[in-house]
């Protein structure tokens, strides 16, 4: 009983000094994600050959696995003719996810079995960027290198729906977080699609440049974008 007693007292030890370490990098990794951001360290100056703050940002992931437990890896089984996987998304339910090839084909893998359960085809190019929808989960849109967007049911594993935005690379895709209306960032134009409906896309917003990055904000309200400086 003594012995139990002891293993129990080391074990809440180790959970408490796991804790204060994990608070404390949570906080260095505030520090480095500032640093990286603005340029500044928070002690006065950089000393030579001081590593870079992308960097420490790479170093402190890396101790956070350590700190915060392992994890585990394991492979998905793609075919053996698949070479390069340009694009992934995760569904919102959190039971599959997406991945877009240089076969111009988009496959879905279950995150139970680790297998590949459904193929979608039928872009004409690479599809270059994906996204579920977060509050239905079986909707999935993508963009791809011809200009082309296209929803996808997987439940059924059809495409529901299509338009063309232009010929340039379709960059970035996002569902609105309670409609089926999409975000779509196409060259230098940003466009809006009610997917489910047969109403074109209308183009909300153009830069000078081009747009890297398009999201909804999760409240509904903002639409947030990265463009081309």
């Amino acid at each position: 009983e003594y012995q139990a007693m002891e293993v129990e007292e080391d074990r809440k030890g180790m959970a408490a000094r796991q804790q204060r370490r994990g608070a404390a990098h949570g906080m260095r990794m505030l520090d480095v994600l500032k640093e990286a951001e603005t340029g500044m360290s928070r002690r006065a100056g950089i000393r030579p050959g001081s590593p870079r703050p992308t960097a420490k940002v790479s170093e402190y992931l890396e101790d956070g696995t350590v700190v915060c437990g392992a994890f585990h890896e394991r492979a998905c089984d793609l075919p053996p003719d698949v070479r390069c996987t340009i694009a992934v998304a995760a569904s919102s339910d959190g039971t599959m996810f997406a991945t877009s090839h240089g076969d111009h084909h988009i496959r879905i893998v279950s995150l139970v079995t680790h297998r590949v359960v459904a193929v979608l085809e039928g872009h004409p190019r690479t599809p270059w960027t994906l996204s579920f929808h977060s509050k239905f989960p079986h909707l999935l849109v993508s963009g791809c290198l011809n200009g082309e967007l296209r929803v996808w049911d997987v439940r059924r594993k059809q495409c529901v729906g299509h338009t063309r935005l232009g010929t340039d690379r379709v960059t970035s895709v996002c569902f609105h977080p309670e409609r089926t209306e999409v975000a779509a960032a196409c060259g230098k134009d940003l466009f809006l699609w009610d997917a489910l409906s047969d109403k074109p896309p209308e183009k909300a917003l153009e830069t000078c440049i081009g747009f890297l990055c398009v999201t909804y904000h999760p409240n509904a309200l903002w639409l947030l974008t990265c463009e081309v400086r």
